[in-house]
């Protein structure tokens, strides 16, 4: 299941504070107004990201043609493996993903940015890397991919408050979602080093490349101990 990483909390703090404060606190008020809003609908995350389907089907992408922001070219979708390939406790995951440039064969593709497993209240459980092959993407590094992160952009994108909690999830673990990044290309320099590059990306033995635990309560405990000190 790749790397299992664990970001300390006094490593998580320095993070915390070095980031931008005003883009940090509206994605925590969000967050936490999403939370009561759920609370208070009975309808959570998951309600809207499957939408009016009949039922939930694995490995079927939702929204139907994934959620695209037409003018800044991100999207995502959700989708879940099959029982036994799932992480303990998970519902499914978002796959977020940037558009590249075209390659010189005109080929204009996109660039996994970070996974989101999500249990079945929608709760985050967990942020990973997967390999080149997983979602047939344009590799690119971590200063590529983290670039590409900060600019992150699915106003557009639909159904709009599951594009919004997205961005929020992005901004809110951000420190973990650069470990595992960073994490994913010392992996795979690494294997580089006995075999082609290429090679090593589609390589069907390795799926998850590397992953961190994440959970709201300790990020937002963690973000108001960075505000108070």
């Amino acid at each position: 299941m790749g790397t299992r990483l664990l970001v300390p909390r006094d490593e998580l703090l320095r993070a915390l504070r070095g980031a931008p404060r005003q883009p940090l606190r509206r994605a925590a008020e969000s967050t936490l107004a999403r939370l009561q809003s759920d609370a208070r609908r009975g309808r959570g995350l998951l309600a809207e990201v499957l939408g009016r389907q009949p039922a939930f089907v694995e490995w079927q992408h939702y929204p139907r043609g994934d959620a695209v922001d037409l003018h800044s070219g991100y999207r995502f979708y959700y989708h879940a493996h099959a029982a036994p390939g799932r992480a303990r406790g998970e519902h499914g995951h978002f796959h977020v993903f940037a558009s590249t440039r075209p390659t010189r064969d005109g080929d204009s593709g996109h660039a996994h940015l970070f996974g989101l497993s999500v249990d079945a209240r929608g709760l985050p459980m967990r942020v990973f890397s997967t390999n080149g092959w997983v979602t047939g993407e344009q590799w690119h590094d971590a200063a590529w991919t983290l670039r590409a992160l900060r600019r992150l952009d699915l106003a557009q994108a639909r159904p709009a408050r599951v594009a919004q909690w997205l961005q929020d999830m992005a901004r809110l673990f951000a420190p973990q979602i650069e470990a595992v990044v960073r994490q994913r290309d010392l992996r795979i320099a690494e294997r580089a080093r006995s075999a082609p590059l290429q090679r090593v990306l589609e390589d069907r033995r390795t799926h998850i490349v590397s992953q961190c635990a994440v959970d709201l309560e300790r990020q937002f405990d963690c973000l108001q101990q960075a505000a108070t000190h």
